[in-house]
């Protein structure tokens, strides 16, 4: 009789109050899909363009690099995430401020869509894009520092 009455309750309740038992298994994101929403985050913030990782990424030495941004996933539950940013600033924006901007946009936006923890958002500002010179007929000279290409080093 009391097995009946636990039936009954059950077919009763909405499914949503039901038990359900949990999936078994991993769920892992590649650091490449990590990359793509840091860089998505990136192109979000007004005034700021992804830059080269550098050397050492355009090598494959070191963590994975992806359109201004690399990847380090550590084991946990949930995973943590460490992301490197590598970005190009227009001219006339407050540095510290568009810093401030990239890091909350990356680990909001990767956080929300992985549900991973993000540890830290390092922002590099490589260069300032000074835009387009009147005159102009070579348009890799819209970004020059001090007459040297964005990215390279002094």
């Amino acid at each position: 009789m009391e097995e009946n009455l636990e039936r009954n309750e059950q077919e009763i309740l909405p499914e949503t109050e039901r038990e359900v038992p949990a999936p078994k298994g991993d769920i892992r994101i590649s650091e490449d899909v990590i990359g793509a929403l840091a860089t998505q985050a990136l192109l979000s913030v007004e005034g700021v363009r992804p830059a080269s990782a550098g050397l050492v990424a355009n090598l494959r030495l070191g963590r994975k690099g992806s359109s201004g941004v690399r990847i380090s996933v550590s084991d946990g539950n949930p995973p943590i995430v460490q992301v490197d940013t590598y970005i190009i600033v227009k001219y006339g924006l407050r540095l510290p401020d568009i810093s401030w901007d990239v890091q909350e946009s990356v680990k909001e936006q990767i956080e929300r869509y992985t549900g991973y923890a993000v540890k830290e958002v390092n922002v590099t500002i490589q260069g300032i894009d000074f835009g387009e010179p009147r005159g102009s007929a070579n348009p890799q000279e819209a970004h020059l520092v001090d007459g040297e290409p964005l990215g390279e080093s002094h």
